[in-house]
């Protein structure tokens, strides 16, 4: 058969296949027979890229290229009808949920019904169809950009929103949305509305997400589904010099002509687009070290920005280092009085500035803790007030008083952070300690989503705040789904009286010496000394290893551990006292994940002396054992990343969204491992302890003896089916529960010493 497209088994046993993108074969699959059932007519550049066949024997083929349709034949080949538009539904504008657009596969269920997908991300949809009449019967959409990236809500109608290109409405009773139309076919990776004369609604849109220099878009709203492009902000470099064209529609035809096009050098030392787009609802432009502002307005709306009158924002003598890994520089605030500046990617301590617009003077800093995506790894747990892993500023409103202006600052922890001009931290939306949150039972509209993260707790890229016109402030989050939640409550804010506080040259002095206490701690590696003795079981570790032998660890409170080891001639012992909330619960389907599916606990070990302390990856020699709850019951993991027996490879590879094919030389599952565990859930916590054969680690033990190793536990959500939150005795850079590879590699170099008595 040649050039074979689309293979389906028909409900006769035939196999049908797409050939040269055009015939359509039947193949009898014990004979290997082939015969030719029909040519579809196509026009101009058609092809037929998916078949479906019904109980009938009727051929379903789906057509793309110049026309997107599906053109049915009967069982003998010859031409009945077509479903759909023959032109395919319009790629922008009003939408015409009765068209198909790059059909990419079929299917006919029992009921009869024609189901296409669509090879489209703008939107993504799969669409169902009466099949004998070819009438439309519904369709799907979804789901988001990985991050929830890209939406924004209406400022004029809540209920509005655009995403994925386009613009929907939401059913305030069903939450069921209905795709309006499409606005932008060049992605739509960040968006923010904002305001012209008149009241006329905008909405400013950038194609790109990390990487700055993304052109912004500017279109106008005209109807429901319609849109109008008016102006684009476009950096590029020639010969070596960076520089903006800046496009203003001035004849209402939407394209750009040359004597409409004004460039600009590009001397803003930054951009408006970041992880965010630094907007605010006058279209002033932030995020660079300048402030752009609309500078007019063309006859038919398009607005005017003149790069030359871009006034230098007051900030930080490192304010071009402010922000990192995509973020911009700063946003303004809603009535651009003040300018707040990022912190500084990566750092563990660092600081949002504000600044005022007026005086240029710094009026106030905040705390930015373990700044951004990698900084949040080396997070500790949340603490009110406190703001981890802060991605970007996301944007600005301004409340009633007494609050005023606000910025909104999402992280990679789950919570976002609002902050106001006068540098009180207000608020935090959403939940970001993992062990607490809590979903609705139902995506509906009224559901309480305060104990919810703004999508997966981790990696919800994406985000926008709205302030409607009664005054509402609304969140978009969600992380493979645009989530569109009113906050409530605000309007109690009070302001406190407030008072005068006196700090004495002693306070000042005292306070000098704390700080340069802390400065001047400088911690050796970890060490675990583990006594010769043989342990009985009890569920009380201290009785069982000695008091001394313990030691204590936590990332947050309510998931403190205490962990110990001891060792004699036949084995290794090892317990973990945990606090759980919901304790040794493990949803995994298959031992080897139990890592990455709730509870479980850890032990990881070098069983060579000689190796290089400072290596990066797991060598031969190096183990992790992990203990969960498979089932029901208590089972062992030994995972090593090479061996060099080749008679002990056992090996099996995982997967992640980042990773590919990673291969664990050795995944076993020693039954050898003697295991008790024992829960207390009214206590919330469980103990367990474990008998490790020295035969199974593969060492040999002797008094003296300094191996390197760590203890932990990782602790499941209180659905019971994934891991939110791993915590280590030494190794303290594993905030990182978004990537299931990162959570099973060993990092040896982050080990501790663990000394045989």
């Amino acid at each position: 058969m040649p050039k074979v497209g689309d293979i389906e088994l028909g409900p006769d046993g035939v196999l049908y296949a797409v050939s040269e993108a055009r015939h359509v074969l039947a193949v009898d699959p014990k004979g290997g027979q082939v015969k030719r059932l029909a040519s579809v007519a196509l026009e101009g550049k058609d092809w037929v890229r998916a078949i479906a066949i019904d109980r009938e024997g009727s051929i379903y083929c789906g057509v793309c290229g110049d026309r997107h349709y599906v053109q049915v034949l009967d069982r003998e080949g010859r031409p009945t009808r077509i479903i759909g538009r023959r032109e395919g539904r319009r790629l922008s504008g009003p939408w015409q949920q009765d068209g198909m657009y790059q059909v990419s596969a079929l299917a006919i269920d029992p009921r009869g019904q024609l189901w296409v997908t669509e090879q489209d991300g703008l939107p993504r949809r799969v669409s169902v169809w009466n099949a004998r009449t070819g009438a439309f019967v519904r369709e799907f959409f979804g789901a988001s950009t990985y991050g929830a990236l890209g939406a924004a809500i209406n400022p004029v109608d809540p209920y509005l929103m655009v995403g994925q290109g386009c613009e929907w409405r939401i059913d305030p009773e069903t939450g069921q949305a209905a795709c309006l139309g499409t606005i932008d076919r060049n992605g739509m990776m960040a968006s923010r509305f904002g305001f012209g004369p008149d009241g006329r609604l905008y909405l400013a849109v950038t194609s790109g997400f990390l990487c700055s220099g993304q052109q912004v878009r500017f279109f106008e709203k005209i109807r429901d589904g319609e849109w109008k492009l008016r102006s684009t902000l476009t950096p590029f470099e020639k010969d070596k010099q960076k520089q903006v064209a800046v496009w203003a529609d001035e004849n209402d035809d939407g394209q750009e002509q040359p004597d409409e096009v004004k460039t600009y050098p590009d001397d803003l030392g930054g951009w408006i687009q970041g992880w965010y787009m630094a907007i605010t609802e006058d279209l002033t432009c932030y995020g660079s070290m300048k402030q752009i502002k609309v500078t007019g307005w063309t006859r038919c709306g398009s607005p005017r920005y003149d790069l030359s009158q871009a006034r230098p924002l007051p900030g930080p003598k490192d304010g071009a280092a402010r922000g990192g890994m995509g973020a911009q520089h700063n946003h303004g605030s809603a009535d651009n009085r003040f300018v707040l500046w990022n912190g500084c990617y990566g750092e563990d301590h660092s600081t949002v500035d504000c600044y005022s617009l007026e005086t240029g003077k710094l009026l106030w800093t905040y705390p930015s803790n373990f700044t951004g995506v990698h900084g949040s790894h080396r997070a500790c747990g949340p603490q009110v007030g406190m703001i981890r892993g802060a991605y970007d500023i996301c944007g600005s409103v301004r409340l009633p008083e007494p609050i005023g202006n606000i910025w909104v600052i999402p992280t990679n922890k789950g919570e976002w952070h609002a902050l106001t001009e006068k540098g009180y931290y207000l608020t935090r939306f959403w939940e970001g300690d993992p062990m607490k949150v809590e979903f609705p039972k139902e995506a509906i509209p009224g559901a309480d989503c305060t104990r919810c993260p703004p999508g997966a707790g981790k990696e919800a890229f994406g985000g926008s705040i709205c302030l409607d016109r009664k005054g509402r402030l609304s969140l978009q989050g969600g992380h493979t789904s645009f989530w569109n939640v009113e906050v409530r409550g605000l309007e109690r804010a009070r302001a406190l009286p407030g008072g005068r506080l006196t700090l004495s040259a002693a306070d000042v002095e005292l306070a000098r010496q704390y700080r340069q206490r802390y400065l001047d701690v400088k911690e050796g590696p970890r060490r675990l000394a583990a006594p010769r003795a043989t342990p009985a079981f009890t569920g009380d570790i201290e009785k069982d290893f000695g008091a001394k032998s313990v030691v204590a660890f936590a990332r947050q409170e309510n998931a403190a551990i205490r962990s110990a080891l001891a060792w004699d001639e036949r084995n290794l012992y090892a317990a973990w006292e945990v606090a759980d909330d919901t304790p040794w619960v493990n949803g995994a389907d298959a031992p080897e994940f139990l890592y990455a599916r709730g509870d479980t606990v850890d032990l990881q070990l070098g069983t060579d002396p000689r190796a290089n302390p400072q290596r990066d990856k797991a060598e031969v020699g190096d183990l992790r054992l992990s203990i969960g709850p498979f089932q029901g019951r208590p089972t062992a993991v030994i995972y090593r990343r090479a061996v060099a027996d080749p008679r002990q490879k056992r090996p099996m590879a995982f997967n992640s969204g980042v990773y590919k094919n990673y291969v664990m030389e050795s995944v076993a599952f020693p039954a050898e491992v003697r295991i008790q565990v024992k829960v207390e859930a009214e206590r919330k916590r469980y103990v367990a302890e474990a008998a490790i054969p020295w035969d199974v680690i593969g060492a040999s033990p002797r008094a003296g003896l300094v191996l390197r190793g760590d203890m932990g536990v990782t602790h499941g959500n209180r659905a019971g089916n994934d891991t939110v939150l791993r915590s280590y005795w030494s190794n303290t850079g594993t905030g990182l529960v978004s990537d299931e590879v990162e959570e099973l590699m060993m990092v040896p170099k982050a080990w501790g010493e663990i000394a045989l008595q």
